[in-house]
């Protein structure tokens, strides 16, 4: 009943109801008539063929002028482009951009086309049941900047020309595969392909390993020779050849509040499905991130990432499936402190990829920042941002504090506790994915009643990473009545565990207990045979394992650097 009653909830995400729209009357830039605009009053037709950006944006600009506003799309397909857009593209594919475009088209304040522009709108909604945007060139779709009170529900994010190309495993060979790759996208020895990822039937989900980088060999007939092992039972399996890792996503929300997507469905992305940053209180119910029809892979990395923001992030019957990373990530960053002067320090954000907004994550006077050892990720104090210096366009910033720093600051971060949001993660299926399906790094957390499937990491992984200068460990997490199977296998699996993995990546965790309030209960996991264990807790205290259904593993439960444990 629970399979049925999720999946009948994301078939409802399809269902468009019916608006009718009252037609403004304009009076310079001030609406005279009722609350309520159509996309048509602006010019915009689906289903012809004709170019919408123009009135769809200034749909949009409309609704950032009045306050208010509902705007209805109606249901059809609307063709979004923009000449800038479409050049990036190009020249991504060309190879311009390196083998890895990531390394340009993904830096600080990099210039990038906003699709729909909604920014500083307050308390707007927008009704787009049945409407899809069909996006030719790589763009932000939908950008929720500075809004307070903003609702989106129905809209589906699609690309005319998906951002990887899809193709099929022809012949397995010696060290080698073979792929013919659909007819839409020719296939060259200078466009990137940094990452190739493969459906296994087996398993439910993407193959447990990617290949990186994989040499190849062109062989006519858009059929390509790539280096890498496969078992033989891989033939005939479908791939997909991302042209990038991340980029901008589908949709950003970035210091805003009270944010609202429901029935939204992102089909592919040349990045992230949704990103936000900085914003405070964000409902996400029925979002779908699946394929579009007749394709097998959606987003090219993470379907939703969350960084620095407040309030609750709230998922709620939602689907994803095929992405080539989490489902969710939610977390804050770890800042290397580059130098002190009296009670002014500087601030450094040597993240890999800097913020998933591309933006500095600048903390706010009053804000709070634990002081935390680099090494173990152990808060040893904590300090309270009296003032804040930063010049817009910078990557770092200066605060002066209230509180002792350390002498040996070098081996120390500060980490923003004041920007740390609940997460709750509720009724959701995640269904073949690269990596893990929710990944945790805060505190509040519930994740219950959901179904995993074929991700090759770890299905549920809360813990700081150091590497990735995310953070931070939890405390008051509940992961209950989860159904996880086929999960753990590869990229992204954590000590080996399948289902549920309560970890710290730093350098040194021996010994120590920093997440706090633990409740692992009535949770059922299938493994392969090949999984380590089913759930693995460590450098936690008040911990509670109970009542869950392990079977397929090497063990059931791991417990490590724990202290006040309770495991039935």
């Amino acid at each position: 009943m629970v399979y049925g009653k999720i999946f009948l909830l994301a078939a409802g995400m399809a269902v468009a109801g019916t608006l009718s729209a009252t037609v403004p009357q304009y009076e310079g830039n001030v609406k005279t008539g009722a609350e309520v605009v159509s996309a048509a009053d602006f010019g915009a037709v689906p289903n012809d063929g004709k170019d919408d950006t123009r009135a769809l944006r200034r749909a949009a600009e409309y609704c950032r002028t009045h306050a208010g506003t509902t705007l209805v799309i109606p249901a059809g397909v609307y063709r979004l482009r923009d000449d800038e857009a479409v050049r990036l593209e190009e020249d991504v594919l060309a190879g311009r951009m390196g083998a890895n475009p990531e390394g340009v088209i993904f830096t600080p304040y990099y210039p990038y086309v906003k699709g729909l522009d909604f920014t500083g709108a307050e308390g707007v909604t927008v009704e787009a049941q049945g409407a899809v945007l069909m996006c030719e060139g790589w763009m932000e779709p939908v950008s929720v900047i500075d809004c307070r009170d903003f609702t989106l529900r129905g809209l589906t994010i699609d690309y005319l020309r998906k951002p990887f190309s899809e193709g099929v495993v022809t012949a397995v060979g010696d060290g080698t595969f073979t792929v013919r790759f659909r007819p839409e996208r020719e296939i060259t020895a200078e466009m990137p392909i940094p990452r190739m990822m493969l459906w296994d039937d087996e398993t439910g989900g993407i193959y447990r390993e990617p290949f990186y980088f994989a040499e190849r060999e062109l062989l006519g007939d858009n059929c390509v020779r790539f280096s890498g092992s496969l078992p033989e039972r891989m033939a005939g399996a479908a791939v997909a050849a991302p042209h990038s890792f991340h980029f901008r996503p589908a949709v950003l929300l970035l210091r805003s509040t009270n944010t609202v997507l429901d029935g939204v469905t992102i089909h592919s992305q040349p990045g992230m499905g949704i990103v936000g940053f900085d914003s405070r209180d964000v409902t996400i119910r029925r979002l779908s991130v699946t394929p579009a029809d007749g394709y097998t892979f959606s987003t090219n990395t993470d379907a939703t990432h969350f960084a620095c923001c407040e309030g609750t992030i709230s998922f709620d019957g939602c689907l994803f499936r095929g992405q080539g990373d989490d489902a969710t990530n939610v977390h804050g960053y770890y800042h290397d402190i580059a130098a002190v002067e009296g009670d002014t320090v500087s601030l450094e954000l040597r993240a890999p990829t800097f913020t998933h907004a591309q933006v500095a994550d600048v903390p706010r006077a009053g804000d709070r920042m634990e002081v935390v050892r680099i090494s173990t990720l152990e808060p040893v104090g904590e300090v309270e941002v009296a003032e804040v210096f930063f010049e817009e366009g910078a990557t770092d910033a200066r605060v002066r504090v209230r509180g002792e720093l350390p002498e040996a600051y070098g081996e120390y971060y500060l980490f923003n506790v004041s920007k740390l949001p609940r997460l709750e993660f509720r009724r959701s299926v995640v269904w073949g994915n690269l990596a893990r399906g929710v990944l945790a790094k805060t505190r509040g957390v519930r994740i219950e009643d959901n179904i995993f499937r074929g991700c090759t990491g770890t299905a549920i992984h809360v813990g700081a990473e150091s590497n990735w200068k995310e953070g931070t460990h939890a405390a008051d997490v509940t992961i209950g009545n989860n159904v996880i199977v086929n999960c753990g296998l590869g990229a992204g699996c954590q000590y080996g565990a399948s289902g549920i993995a309560v970890v710290i990546g730093a350098p040194d965790t021996e010994g120590t207990t920093l997440h706090d309030g633990i409740r692992i209960v009535g949770n059922t996991i299938l493994g392969t045979g090949e999984n380590e264990c089913g759930i693995s807790v460590r450098n936690s205290r008040n911990v509670e394992v109970r009542d869950n259904r392990i079977a397929g593993c090497g063990g059931g439960v791991q417990i490590r650097s724990c202290e006040d444990v309770s495991v039935e």
